[in-house]
């Protein structure tokens, strides 16, 4: 089976073409970038799979984030990976941007805790907690940034990772433990989506946006009032 990964959740526009038969990233290519996915996703899927030697219809199985991040630039790739899916005849299914940038510090050979996270500002983070057997202690949730340091800190051993890691850091708590590692990536790795991807249950993964809080945007009516 051949798996096709987007991402646009958070700083970058990522794609990867995974072969699961073989256990192989055939091409995957990620750029960094705050704006302009929607305008540079499809131009990049065009060329990543031109290098992997396939066309994204001989896909079978497209994966995408679908959050949290930016609330607008999500959809992008969860909106291509529906289309594709459809025009190849094949499924579509997603994945918290939590879990993926988390899944590497699980796969250590001495495993920890992680706290993903997310810079939500103004104090709160999106974060999620995963225990070392893989347990979920804290599903994705909107928390100020000293709920999830404290949540990590009682953890136990515990690895700090996303772009949130520095803002839970900033509150961790006095006399606790110092984290096991602190890795402020600003986006998911892309070929690990893309070998999750594969192996997920569809009935499990839709396909569709994870928002943990309201836009901030206000119609003119309720700034009015």
């Amino acid at each position: 089976m051949l798996v096709l990964a987007l991402d646009t959740a958070l700083g970058a526009c990522s794609v990867a073409v995974f072969d699961a038969d073989r256990d192989v990233i055939l091409a995957s290519a990620s750029e960094a970038m705050e704006r302009g996915h929607a305008e540079r996703l499809i131009p990049l899927v065009a060329e990543t799979c031109a290098k992997a030697g396939i066309a994204p219809r001989d896909c079978r199985r497209f994966v995408a984030t679908t959050g949290p991040g930016s609330f607008t630039g999500l959809r992008v790739a969860l909106s291509a990976a529906r289309a594709m899916a459809l025009a190849a005849d094949g499924e579509a299914v997603g994945l918290s941007t939590l879990a993926v940038l988390a899944e590497p510090f699980l796969a250590t050979p001495e495993p920890a805790a992680v706290l993903a996270a997310i810079d939500a500002r103004h104090g709160h983070v999106y974060a999620a907690l995963t225990a070392r057997d893989r347990s979920i202690l804290q599903p994705p949730a909107y928390l100020p940034r000293e709920a999830a340091a404290a949540l990590a800190a009682a953890a136990g051993p515990v690895a700090l990772v996303g772009p949130g890691a520095e803002a839970v850091m900033a509150a961790w708590p006095d006399g606790a433990a110092a984290p096991v590692a602190l890795d402020g990536r600003p986006a998911p790795d892309i070929t690990v989506l893309a070998r999750l991807g594969a192996t997920v249950d569809p009935a499990l993964a839709p396909c569709r946006p994870l928002y943990l809080k309201a836009v901030d945007a206000k119609t003119s009516a309720e700034r009015r009032a």
